[in-house]
């Protein structure tokens, strides 16, 4: 994921950053750990700041030492955000999620894990609030905050939101630890209906023997066409690998792939997955990849439970959310032999490979 939700439950399981003590006497009240940041952020309508450092930093030192000690910085942060810092050596994976490469950074998040800025901040106090200001200005003309009259902040809206009748409407991916959002129910046989797909592979299980487009029926792929399983509830898998974003798919830009139909948001993402359509697959075609290799069964996974592995930046899904959090702890004995299979198996599948 930067930058994965939540379908899920935002910030399931998994507390990332690390311990801080918290502040006191007007200081900057920064959490200890995410999943507190997230649920008080949840319960009081406000954006959470993730303010990533390092050490041997001299800029960051100097925010320590000079902004960060201002008052009014820390009543504007109180006001609409909270404030959440993250030691980018002690929290990898997490610096990673929202590919943090500069010190220090901060990103700043709605409750549904959607990253609306991601900048080195100003040294300047005022500077530093304006930054903040602008930030909840852009939120909240955005849509992804409305102002909350009782506390005088901004407060997120919600991750589901409803299928209009035209466009597409958008939510967050990446809950910031790597899990993806959480996603209403679609009419999967209305969309499949109303979809005129482009066939890019003929084979509908990644673990099973392909069948051979030479000789398949033009019975049996119209009627693969017409009853495909919707790939991912509609949503857009190009935006989610590239911009960490739920887009909902158009059924105009439809294509089956390993027996799913996928929709994407435009002609452009549609056709970036036709000529490659590896990278933007759940892995193991959204098999359970913890049952397939531990218990050797074959599990469907729910986007639901679902994360991108921070080495690849691959979509994985899980039938629950202990075998997600069990992957996300050891995921590194998954990931490269999962996606060796799925490599196979799409390039077995693509007849024009």
């Amino acid at each position: 994921m930067n930058g994965l939700r939540k379908p899920l439950v935002l910030f399931v399981g998994i507390a990332l950053a690390s311990w801080m003590p918290r502040a006191v006497n007007g200081e900057i009240a920064w959490q200890s750990e995410l999943r507190t940041a997230h649920a008080k952020a949840e319960s009081e309508g406000k954006l959470l700041l993730l303010h990533f450092y390092t050490d041997n930093c001299v800029w960051c030192e100097r925010l320590e030492q000079g902004a960060f000690q201002d008052p009014s910085l820390a009543t504007a942060i109180e006001r609409d955000f909270v404030a959440v810092k993250i030691h980018a050596g002690k929290s990898p994976s997490l610096a990673a999620t929202f590919k943090v490469a500069k010190f220090p950074t901060d990103v700043i998040v709605t409750t549904q894990g959607e990253a609306i800025l991601h900048r080195v901040p100003p040294q300047s106090s005022v500077d530093y609030i304006t930054m903040l200001a602008q930030t909840v200005d852009q939120a909240s003309s955005a849509g992804l905050v409305a102002q909350n009259p009782a506390s005088g902040g901004a407060k997120t809206t919600p991750a589901v939101a409803s299928r209009g009748a035209a466009g597409s409407s958008t939510s967050p991916t990446s809950s910031g630890d790597g899990k993806l959002a959480a996603r209403h129910s679609v009419d999967r046989d209305a969309v499949a209906r109303g979809t005129t797909a482009t066939q890019v592979s003929m084979r509908t299980n990644p673990l099973a023997a392909p069948t051979d487009p030479r000789t398949a029926t033009q019975s049996a792929i119209s009627s693969q066409i017409a009853k495909p399983e919707l790939a991912m509830d509609g949503i857009c898998a190009v935006t989610v690998i590239e911009k960490d974003q739920c887009v909902e798919g158009k059924p105009e830009f439809g294509v089956i792939h390993l027996g799913q139909l996928y929709l994407f948001s435009d002609q452009r993402a549609m056709d970036q997955f036709v000529e490659n359509p590896e990278p933007y697959t759940p892995v193991l075609n959204g098999i359970d990849v913890v049952r397939f290799f531990e218990e050797r069964k074959i599990v469907k996974g729910n986007y639901q439970f679902g994360m991108k592995d921070p080495e690849h930046g691959r979509m994985f899904f899980f039938a629950d959310e202990a075998a997600l959090n069990h992957f996300y702890n050891q995921h590194t004995r998954y990931t490269d032999a999962a996606i060796a299979v799925m490599t196979k198996a799409i390039a077995e599948a693509n007849p024009r490979r």
